[in-house]
């Protein structure tokens, strides 16, 4: 069984990889090759975080600050951009919100 199949250019019927002339209408066959059923690689592709979870992502932000630092290191390696652009606000507002409670700590103290 050949891998690959050959479509007509005329008729657009299939053919054998190994065939150069068309049983349905003679047509000959030399360089149109069938066309993929799949033209291109599906991805799995993530939804962008909607807004709950851009929700939690603010309140850990806020109250436990190294935890965001640590989640917005992690999606700063991720493949897609939406992830790194919030690990990048993440990382940042984690460490604002550091700087801000050891003031605050250090200023009540």
């Amino acid at each position: 069984m050949p891998r690959f199949s050959r479509e007509c250019s005329y008729c657009h019927e299939s053919m054998a990889a190994d065939e150069f002339k068309c049983k349905s209408c003679g047509n000959m066959v030399t360089t149109k090759t069938a066309k993929p059923k799949q033209p291109y690689m599906l991805e799995y592709e993530e939804s962008i975080l909607d807004r709950y979870s851009m929700m939690l992502l603010v309140l850990i932000t806020l109250f436990l600050s190294p935890i965001a630092v640590t989640i917005g290191g992690v999606l700063l390696f991720n493949d897609y951009a939406s992830k790194r652009d919030a690990g990048k606000i993440l990382v940042t507002a984690g460490l604002i919100m550091m700087i801000v409670h050891v003031i605050l700590y250090f200023a009540f103290w």
